[in-house]
């Protein structure tokens, strides 16, 4: 032992606060420990204990003598055009992390892209970016995607790949064997063009479209029924006053919810339009979109479709139409007094309504469209032209098993799809495909499908690579590189156009594509086509004045066709699979962020506990973290309960995407694979599973939980009125509270001298109307201020990092509560309890009105965490890992990178402040309101947050503190926050002004 003595000294001060090491070098000396020597106890001071901090001395004064290390900056030799070291970049984009197609901004640095934000001049999405676009930039960096093509998971070049690709397809062809190109749904013009090259260049294949979450197909399938057009339509929120919602999370995953949340948010502004939309929510699982309802009914599983079918008799006989099918269809057991209520609502506001349904069954998608002609929505709420078009010719998933399995399929390539894992099926897939003389995976990692294929051609992330979009018929949006192929990849398009012998650079195949087809129609007047590109460019997207076309007509003939096949199952359970507002699919999976973000509803991270009603939980003697075995159609799978309030007695509610296994070293292991449970019926996947057994197994798993109380209990943190109070009374709900006062928070006296301002005083207000919690927010700030992602084990510590979070109470009964959201962040008070502890003044009030933390300063007391009332300061306990080189490219060199031992908070992003006043002082000109937004308030899809000047009196953020509605956390404790908090307004209809 003694000769290992100078050696661990010697490394010591370097190793000090590496605790694994600690842990090895402990152990290595308590073996060598002599015969009947024993070790102490585990409560007494050890040797490890000793030579920690003698370790830790020896660093200090080791650190203090030495020399910083030398690091070398290389100047440009030619500097790139607009290119300014230190200053960012921003190039318009188009979103490709869901089918939704956003708009985008990317912001690089020196080369690097950093930060994801909305581009405020797309029609569609109008500037707001959902948890999965924020974090779509940290997957490019992701140190699991594949780096080269290989064959047979050896590497191999490109020309040897395509020469095997080419005589494969050419093999196939004269075999007369199929060859099947799997696709997602939704791809953009242009790659499609490509497709359609990719067809015309072999006879005998054939696309075959996936989608892991079935919605899109079956709505195109249902408008192929109803209408004749396989479509999803353009709908539009902004122009409904009464929403009618069957089990569509239209603000979370449900097609395109960052659109879709702007629209309902302009609905519900009680405040700018005197009206507010009226939502019912007819579900049986709580939803971001349930959550954000005035009316939410608890249906199971299989009554939702029932509940649809119920409505839509009553606004029958109310049109005086027969709607074939309907008679056959059994009833729903929802109250007939609610269906009523539903109708009701429905019918007094004919063409100004809209109903949406969810899921992945066809039949619940007919009778929506049904319902939306019975009311006249058509033309209005609902427009079938100006939504997507689907591919018409499309094979479906089950064909091609069918295909496989009759052997009649000599090649098979996947782009974008991962059915190994995302599909029910997707068990058969290796065997299946091992038959196959050519398998292909275009995906951008070896995942569980492109593991199962001979070659793989990786291509190039949405970041690195050209692209277009059309989101709504007329709205054409660019997708533009940020950065050059990290790796050793290759476009998507650029692979399809080479295997269909017209090898071509998709920037060139683009902008030839827009020069025939979106020029001619853009309307354009004094432009050649060259400054009409570069004008596109730049803006990233181009409104075009769309074809006329004839409009698509209802169609009765096969309606009750589908209809018939729906019933009611007698089961005691049924599963409801569904995508998380994070993680959706899982595509993403290798994530951190996605993974850190709570979901806005459960508040889980890293995992995807089974949800449980809290009735039946009692019932079952079961409680947050007991392990459940769920067994269906001979398959089960083990998981943690969540005891979640607003869940029906007899569902149980599984988050899909995880359970991941080639997803890369973030995500694999992650949850379960919850998608073998999803039953098929005729073809396709269900994903509302009748008959499933839940049985206890004894075992226990501690949850990754960031909220364990969610009841208000009578305190005022959220104030509410309802619709009709608050016209009559614009303080309604807020009634005996001050406005944003000065410094003192609405107290006359006080101990405080308070603070002068003589410039700037910056605040925040958040409209808590407008708030759906979708979390956009927190992953924004992440990637923003550099914040770490701490793991599973530090999270179930409560020991998460992110700077802001949302909470999320509930009110009433736990059967169907009701539920409000409320950011939270550090509010900048007046009179800070932190800054009157801090031994070292590491964190001070400065003269622009916000609390500032001074990393370099901090000794990590915690003084001020224990005194911060509203618990919004954050203690790096660790270094955590930036160890990987290539996933620290995403980090923003304006915020620095903190060590273990310091306190971190919201800044407002004071960097961005910073940033904006001295742009302001390059132009010679005064700051305006809207200059500088900060993080959360950009990404924001409803617009809730506002940033400004409180000094400025007509700003925004201004106005918004003197509105009857604004309101501040804890007046009584004197503390004088900068964030202001807008009433929450309802609409249920009681007339209540609470």
């Amino acid at each position: 032992m003694s000769d290992k003595l100078p050696q661990y000294w010697q490394s010591l001060a370097e190793r000090a606060t590496d605790a694994s090491w600690l842990d090895t070098q402990h152990n290595e000396f308590a073996e060598e420990l002599p015969v009947g020597v024993a070790a102490a106890p585990a409560d007494a001071s050890s040797r490890r204990d000793f030579f920690k901090m003698m370790g830790l001395s020896a660093a200090a004064a080791m650190v203090a003598c030495q020399r910083a290390p030398v690091q070398k900056l290389i100047p440009y030799v030619s500097r790139p055009d607009a290119v300014t070291p230190g200053t960012a970049l921003w190039y318009a984009s188009t979103c490709e992390a869901c089918p939704a197609r956003c708009g985008l901004l990317l912001k690089t640095r020196d080369g690097r892209p950093i930060k994801v934000e909305g581009n405020d001049e797309h029609p569609v999405s109008r500037g707001g970016v959902c948890a999965v676009g924020q974090a779509s930039v940290l997957s490019l960096y992701d140190a699991s995607r594949a780096r080269f093509p290989s064959r047979a998971s050896s590497r191999v070049s490109w020309t040897d790949l395509d020469a095997e690709v080419k005589k494969g397809l050419v093999k196939a062809t004269e075999d007369g064997k199929a060859i099947r190109l799997v696709l997602p749904w939704v791809m953009g013009p242009t790659a499609e063009a490509a497709v359609a090259r990719f067809l015309a260049a072999h006879p005998t294949a054939r696309t075959v479209r996936y989608e892991p979450l079935g919605e899109l197909a079956s709505l195109g399938d249902a408008y192929r029924v109803t209408h004749g057009a396989r479509v999803v339509p353009d709908y539009r929120f902004d122009k409904a006053k009464v929403i009618a919602s069957f089990g569509a999370d239209f603000l979370g995953t449900w097609v395109s919810p960052v659109a879709f949340t702007r629209q309902y948010a302009e609905a519900r502004d009680a405040a700018a339009r005197k009206a507010m939309a009226r939502h019912f929510q007819v579900e049986p699982v709580m939803t971001l979109t349930g959550a954000a309802a005035d009316r939410r009914f608890v249906v199971a599983p299989s009554d939702v479709t029932l509940a649809l079918g119920d409505v839509v008799r009553r606004l029958a006989a109310k049109a005086g139409r027969e709607v074939p099918g309907l008679k056959s269809l059994p009833g729903s057991k929802l109250e007939p007094a609610s269906l009523d209520e539903l109708a009701e609502a429905l019918w007094a506001h004919r063409t100004e309504s809209l109903v949406v349904c969810g899921g992945d069954e066809v039949a619940g998608q007919v009778l929506a469209a049904t319902a939306n002609v019975l009311l006249g929505n058509e033309g209005s709420t609902v427009l079938p032209r100006d939504g997507v078009a689907l591919d018409e010719k499309a094979l479906s998933y089950g064909e091609l098993l069918a295909e496989l399995s009759a052997g009649s399929v000599g090649a098979v390539v996947f782009l974008n799809v991962n059915p190994a894992h995302t599909d029910a099926r997707g068990d058969a897939l290796g065997a299946l495909l091992k038959d196959v003389p050519l398998t292909v995976a275009l995906n951008d990692r070896l995942d569980e499908t492109a593991v199962l294929t001979r070659l793989h051609a990786p291509a190039s992330t949405a970041l690195e690579a050209w692209g277009d979009a059309e989101p709504r018929r007329g709205v054409v949006s660019l997708r533009q590189p940020a950065v050059s192929p990290l790796h050793d990849t290759r476009d998507a398009v650029e692979s399809l156009l080479t295997w269909a012998g017209a090898a071509q650079a998709h920037h060139d195949f683009l902008r030839a594509r827009w020069e025939t087809e979106v020029f001619p129609v853009a309307g354009v007047t004094g432009m050649d086509f060259a400054s009409f590109w570069d004008d596109s460019v730049r803006r990233g997207v181009v409104t075009l004045s769309p074809v006329p076309t004839a409009p698509l007509t209802f169609r009765e003939e096969g309606v009750a066709k589908v209809l018939a096949g729906v019933a009611r199952p007698s089961v005691e359970w049924e599963l409801v699979l569904f995508p998380s507002v994070g993680l959706r699919d899982g595509a993403m999976a290798n994530n951190a962020w996605l993974h850190e973000v709570p979901d806005p509803i459960t508040k889980a991270t890293w995992g995807n506990p089974a949800l449980i009603a809290p009735s039946r939980a009692k019932e079952l003697g079961l409680s947050d973290g007991d392990v459940v075995k769920v067994s269906v159609g001979g398959k089960s799978v083990s998981l943690p309960v969540l005891i979640q309030a607003g869940t029906h007695p007899s569902a149980l509610g599984l988050a899909v995407g995880y359970g991941r296994t080639r997803a890369g070293r973030i995500g694999d292991g992650v949850g379960e694979r919850v998608s073998p449970l999803a039953a098929v019926v005729d073809g396709r996947v269900r994903r509302s599973v009748p008959g499933a057994t839940v049985v206890a197994t004894g075992e226990r798993q501690k949850l990754a939980l960031t909220q364990t109380h969610s009841s208000l209990e009578g305190r005022p943190h959220v104030r509410e009125a309802e619709l009709a109070a608050f016209l009559a009374n614009p303080r309604a709900g807020n009634e005996g509270h001050g406005g944003h006062g000065g410094g003192n928070g609405g107290h006359s006296l006080s101990m405080w001298s308070g603070h002068e301002y003589k410039g700037h005083r910056w605040a925040l207000a958040v409209d808590l109307s407008a708030c759906t919690g979708c979390s956009a927010c927190v992953v924004s700030c992440q990637a923003e201020n550099n914040i770490p992602s701490v793991g599973r084990d530090e999270v179930q510590r409560q020991r998460e990092m992110h700077w802001m979070r949302i909470d999320r109470y509930y009110q009433g009964d736990a059967a169907n509560p009701r539920v409000v959201h409320q950011p939270m962040m550090c509010q900048h008070c007046e009179n800070a309890p932190c800054e009157t502890v801090c031994p070292v003044l590491a964190t001070v009030h400065s003269s622009e009105g916000l609390n500032q933390q001074v990393y370099n300063r901090c000794v990590g007391t915690r003084y001020c965490a224990n005194n911060c009332p509203t618990k919004v300061r954050r203690f790096n306990w660790f270094d955590y890992p930036h160890d990987e080189p290539l996933e620290r490219m995403v980090l923003n060199p304006d915020v620095v990178v903190r060590s273990r031992g310091v306190m971190e908070k919201c800044s407002l992003c004071v960097q961005r402040i910073q940033e904006g006043k001295a742009a302001a002082n390059r132009e010679g000109r005064p700051l305006k309101d809207g200059d500088i937004q900060t993080a959360c308030q950009q990404s924001c899809p409803a617009k809730a947050i506002h940033f400004g000047d409180l000094n400025d009196s007509e700003s925004r953020v201004a106005k918004l503190a003197k509105d009857g509605r604004a309101f501040r956390l804890l007046e009584e404790l004197n503390i004088g926050p900068s964030i202001t908090y807008l009433t929450k307004i309802r609409n249920t209809g009681s007339g209540s002004g609470t």
